[in-house]
């Protein structure tokens, strides 16, 4: 497993990519500001799309996706942070659909960002070609996503790729490649699917088994019928969800299937069209849940 470290002013990034299947490697992201005991995680209200903003007690930030090209990411992010302080440590595409990085490209243009992960597929949808421009422009350090990567944002805090596992066929289906991210801090944690659907949810509780329980689940597909299945909800096992969706959207999210899922599961659940931005506090021993409205 081979070792990098993000630093405030510069990215050093391994050079053996390439060893034996993308071999793992640890990514250690410093920064000496500390900014309290607790991690802050918000699922923004971006409307129909997903965007989720980390920020651990060390300061680092990470951003999991930017909403639709609505420009509704900079509103929700100004609501959050500092108008003075406009760093973010990562940002992370789950894929390239235009609810999930359509806004990507004003987050660049406004934030001062040290790497892009995502999954190694191209997308011609107008969003994707630009994100990937302005990144160039910016200097931003591009990382493909690969399960075993781990993101150390600080000594109690991690973020590691469950999914996926190798390079994407070019023709594969976008939210197929969705990259699966889990949270770790302390004794809570959290696990982020973007699109994933079903197929995908049950390889990965054959592959991890216990491994996927967490505290929060982020619902798959914003609570789409084709993401959520019964036997990888029963392996999360998570005390809260989120529904990341807009209001009156015209794909009728989340489904009336998912949501007695979570019922039958006694899952305690927050859907951004109802309650805003969900934001949960936790000290790594409990957790908090408020929320925008």
């Amino acid at each position: 497993m081979k070792n990098a470290k993000i630093s405030v002013l510069k990215i050093q990034i391994g050079v053996l990519f390439f060893l034996a299947f993308f071999a793992s490697f640890i990514w250690v992201i410093t920064l000496s500001e500390n900014h309290g005991r607790n991690l802050r995680v918000t699922f923004l209200d971006v409307g129909q799309g997903d965007a989720i903003l980390i920020e651990a007690p060390s300061g680092n930030r990470v951003l999991i996706d930017g909403g639709p090209p609505s420009g509704k990411i900079l509103s929700e992010l100004g609501a959050m942070l500092p108008f003075y302080d406009k760093r973010l440590s990562v940002l992370i595409a789950t894929h390239p659909d235009q609810d999930h990085i359509g806004g990507f490209p004003d987050v660049i243009e406004r934030y001062s960002v040290e790497a892009l992960i995502e999954p190694d597929l191209y997308a011609e949808n107008g969003v994707y070609p630009a994100m990937e421009k302005d990144a160039e422009e910016k200097g931003i350090k591009k990382i493909i996503a690969r399960a075993g990567t781990i993101i150390t944002l600080d000594k109690n805090t991690t973020l590691e790729i469950l999914y996926p596992e190798k390079k994407s066929p070019p023709a594969m289906e976008t939210n197929i490649s969705s990259v699966v991210v889990k949270l770790t801090f302390g004794n809570e944690s959290f696990l982020f699917t973007g699109d994933l659907p079903l197929a995908e949810e049950k390889a990965l509780v054959l592959k991890y088994g216990e491994k996927l329980h967490v505290t929060v689940l982020k619902f798959g597909h914003h609570g789409s019928k084709s993401a959520t299945a019964p036997e990888f909800l029963a392996v999360v096992s998570p005390e809260y969800g989120v529904f990341s969706v807009g209001a009156d959207n015209k794909y009728g999210h989340p489904n009336r299937e998912v949501l007695d899922l979570a019922v039958k599961d006694k899952v305690t659940t927050y859907r951004t069209d109802q309650e805003g931005r969900i934001i949960f506090e936790t000290d790594g021993t409990t957790i908090t849940v408020s929320t925008g409205k």
